[in-house]
């Protein structure tokens, strides 16, 4: 009996681990218009300055071979709406985002240019819907 449980907990330790290595990884740095440079987690707060500019470099690292959920699909949504050059009501202003260009294979590179508009909290969501896993975290601002 102690052998089916020890197998059985394999198992299923093999399928969690499988599992979280078909996620999609997202890395965010930050870099500030006088020079300053902030690598950003998901859950963990960022401080920016109101009437700032900033740079976001995003790196997309496919985790399996062959998505077949394009770059360009990523999705950013602020304050749970969709993140565009124009909405100027929001606490950040989008004011340009580039194509997603792929550096390496597998690898894809993507910079949003934007300003903090207003103090108080905000939350911006990055999805990937993706059978394989995908990508769902929120990156956290703080504008003073």
């Amino acid at each position: 009996m102690k052998r089916v449980v020890f197998s059985f907990g394999i198992v299923i330790t093999a399928v969690l681990i499988g599992t979280a290595a078909l996620a999609c990884e997202m890395n965010f740095t930050i870099f500030s218009s006088d020079g300053e440079t902030v690598g950003v987690r998901p859950g963990k707060s960022v401080t920016l300055e109101t009437e700032q500019t900033y740079t976001m470099a995003v790196e997309f690292v496919q985790d399996h071979r062959q998505c077949i959920v394009p770059a360009g699909d990523t999705v950013f949504l602020l304050e749970e709406e969709k993140w565009k050059t124009g909405k100027d009501y929001l606490p950040l202003l989008l004011l340009s985002q580039s194509g997603w260009r792929e550096v390496a294979p597998g690898i894809w590179e993507q910079e949003i240019v934007f300003s903090a508009q207003e103090s108080g909290t905000a939350a911006l969501e990055v999805i990937r819907d993706c059978p394989k896993g995908g990508y769902d975290e929120t990156l956290l601002f703080k504008i003073k």
